[in-house]
């Protein structure tokens, strides 16, 4: 088995390879990643928006502004 070593980054979550090499389909490859920081490991959090159960309820968390009488508004 033949090894041959190419340097890249990652760019959108895609490697790029940084020489012109093209690599057929299907080819298995190893990525070593050097001084890699551990926090990048860890998996990111979603954090989705709000839904309500019962849309029908929307009205009654309208907002309500008041505004100060001495305010310049």
């Amino acid at each position: 088995m033949g090894v041959a070593t190419f340097e890249g980054v990652v760019e959108h979550g895609q490697i790029r390879l940084k020489t012109d090499i093209q690599l057929p389909d299907k080819t298995k490859v190893y990525i070593v990643v050097p001084d890699l920081v551990e926090p990048a490991l860890k998996p990111m959090t979603h954090v989705f928006s709000p839904r309500l159960v019962h849309p029908e309820q929307a009205r009654e968390f309208e907002m309500q502004v008041e505004v100060a009488a001495d305010a310049n508004v």
